[in-house]
């Protein structure tokens, strides 16, 4: 077999699993983030109806159903989220990236995560959707396009 072809199947083979790995990220993107996603780096809002005290034990607390390998933990008054990989996969703890999170709103409850710093941003932006459906199925949270204010 030539070199020249060998080589064109590998490429059409490492182009096809891109795509593939592409079209299932963005499929899981759109069925958890509903509908708010727009772009990588955006802030993610979930609305909740826990309280924050509970949100956060809940948060501490690692159950066998979650979706992430992750480390939930408080510095200087602040929360973070370090995501360490994902379940699913078998190479969890390559790459970690930690994400802030703060709880807003006025009458309505509301968890904002969003990065910590831009050095993350290629990899980081990976873990948002698998945030997306950590979130909604760990705490049963809602996703929200912005926070509103009453």
């Amino acid at each position: 077999m030539n070199s020249t072809l060998v080589f064109y199947i590998f490429f059409c083979i490492l182009l096809i699993s891109s795509v593939i790995i592409i079209v299932t990220r963005w499929k899981r993107y759109t069925k958890y983030s509903n509908g708010t996603y727009i772009n990588a780096g955006q802030n993610l809002i979930f609305e909740t109806e826990m309280s924050q005290s509970e949100i956060i034990r809940q948060l501490k607390t690692h159950n066998a159903n979650d979706t992430l390998e992750y480390d939930f933990f408080e510095k200087n008054n602040e929360y973070f989220l370090k995501v360490k990989g994902i379940k699913r996969l078998f190479f969890n703890g390559i790459l970690t990236s930690t994400f802030k999170v703060e709880f807003g709103g006025n009458t309505q409850k509301y968890i904002i995560i969003h990065r910590c710093n831009n050095f993350q941003l290629l990899y980081s932006s990976g873990y948002e959707a698998e945030i997306f459906e950590f979130m909604v199925k760990k705490l049963n949270c809602v996703p929200q396009k912005e926070v509103k204010e009453i």
